[in-house]
């Protein structure tokens, strides 16, 4: 489903599986005036195809394209699980070409939009802490290779050096993000524990790549997308990618009208996450109605948060040869975080003592809606 703004589709005379797959399925060609695609790392295509079908397509490629797809493609077969996570259908998908057909969810808005615009609501970052729990308390099928167990693939921001292929990719502002975190010895102490705790955490289904833009609204339903990266693996991840976000919302959203120094940063970012502290509670208290936690999960969500911050600010530099003040200055508040994940629990909305348990059906709905042929929403087998 759509990652961010809508952009240009490609010709689909370029890719004739795509046809081919929507021809066997009887819904037609996707082609005409209403076509249009969303930036991301795949090619896509959205609209309603020639026999009236409102449909999302995309074509998984590039570096891990088989192991992404069948990531995906396991998250749609843990519906037989019991799994009730509020997602677009996927309806048919293809292992040859790696292309999967999803229902359409036409004029939905990303969760990064309603943000940038104030219109996420604390409704809203409570509906995405329960889908997160009901997700975590999945309760898997007997047998092995339900889900990858693989550790998920980091940034390089640890000490080891990059390697030839990774140094090349990097815009100047990266290297010099790198060269930052890599100096950083406390710093990197601190991934390598945090990783180690996960490690041995007990795991769980989990998304491994959740950012706002993850998240739609549509028909004031909220569904979480993008399955690529779904593994067995340490909650914790989740929780973080979460917060982290609005952490980095608060850093962004200091008002650059001089001098960007230590002082005014840590005295502007305080005033900006206070003021997205109620989304942060919201978002906690959603996730523990469903999930019972701990304070050893909290303090790794904490230092997932200071992690989600760095990846935040390595993706903004893509395009940069330097780094700005505003990125040097997130860089040391998430080496705060992840070098002392519990003294920043509280301030990041994840104290274990707060949000009791609540009524499950306040804010957004987490039960799946029908779609266009009365099919319901959530995950299924594609076919």
């Amino acid at each position: 489903m759509p990652e961010s703004r809508e952009i240009s589709p490609s010709d689909l005379r370029a890719v004739p599986e795509v046809g081919a797959l929507l021809a066997r399925h009887g819904w037609g060609s996707l082609t005409g005036d209403g076509l249009t695609a969303f930036a991301g790392r795949n090619e896509n295509w959205a609209g309603r195809t020639s026999a009236g079908a409102a449909v999302f397509v995309k074509r998984i490629d590039g570096v891990g394209a088989g192991e992404r797809f069948r990531r995906a493609s396991s998250f749609a077969r843990l519906a037989g699980a019991g799994l009730r996570i509020p997602s677009p259908a996927c309806i048919a998908a293809d292992e040859a070409s790696k292309v999967m057909v999803f229902d359409f969810l036409e004029g939905a808005l990303n969760g990064s939009d309603l943000a940038r615009d104030g219109l996420f609501t604390e409704a809203m970052a409570r509906g995405a802490g329960r889908i997160l729990g009901l997700l975590h308390t999945t309760p898997l099928p007997a047998g092995t290779g339900v889900l990858d167990e693989s550790v998920p693939t980091w940034p390089r921001l640890s000490g080891a050096a990059l390697t030839t292929e990774e140094f090349a990719a990097c815009s100047g502002a990266q290297l010099e993000l790198h060269g930052i975190v890599q100096g950083d010895s406390a710093l990197v102490e601190a991934v390598a524990a945090l990783a180690e705790a996960s490690r041995t955490a007990p795991g769980a289904p989990v998304h491994c790549d959740l950012r706002l833009d993850q998240f739609l609204v549509h028909e004031g339903e909220l569904y979480l997308t993008d399955w690529e990266e779904l593994r067995l693996a340490d909650p914790a991840r989740d929780v973080g990618a979460f917060v982290g976000e609005w952490l980095h919302r608060s850093i962004r959203g200091i008002n650059e009208d001089g001098t960007v120094t230590a002082q005014t940063v840590v005295s502007r970012g305080i005033e900006e996450l206070e003021r997205r502290r109620p989304f942060l509670r919201a978002f906690w208290s959603g996730y523990r109605a469903t999930v019972d936690t701990d304070e050893d999960l909290a303090s790794r969500a904490a230092g997932y948060a200071g992690w989600q911050l760095l990846d935040r600010v390595l993706a903004g530099s893509r395009e940069r040869v330097r780094l700005h003040a505003l990125d040097r200055a997130a860089i040391g508040i998430a080496g705060r975080v992840l070098r002392a994940p519990d003294a920043f629990r509280e301030v990041l909305g994840l104290a274990t003592q707060e949000a009791p348990r609540e009524a499950p059906r306040e804010g957004p709905r987490e039960g799946p809606r029908e779609g266009p042929q009365e099919q319901p929403r959530e995950g299924r087998a594609c076919p």
